[in-house]
């Protein structure tokens, strides 16, 4: 993220404005494949398109979270950062 001149400084590491319930223990622990193919695939978008609006790279993410592999173990999706949580341009 940092290297991307617009998103660069708006999230933090485990960003607590971002949040997926996982439905068990199994499902939120460790760091297995299905987690590290996600964040190679979020880096390689992020590496196809480097202006990237904050709202397109989180609509991004909630594509992601919708998917039916990803909701077996998330069920309620990837929820969105509070309207008090400003989106840049």
């Amino acid at each position: 993220m940092e290297n991307n001149e617009t998103l660069r400084g708006l999230y933090e590491p485990r960003d607590k404005r971002f949040v997926a319930k996982a439905k068990d223990l199994e499902s939120h622990c460790g760091y297995p494949k299905w987690h590290r193919d996600v964040d190679k695939e979020v880096i390689s978008w992020l590496d196809r398109f480097p202006k990237a609006t904050q709202a397109r790279f989180e609509a991004m993410l909630k594509e992601i979270y919708r998917r039916p592999e990803m909701l077996k173990g998330f069920p309620h999706g990837f929820r969105s950062p509070p309207a008090s949580a400003p989106l840049r341009p």
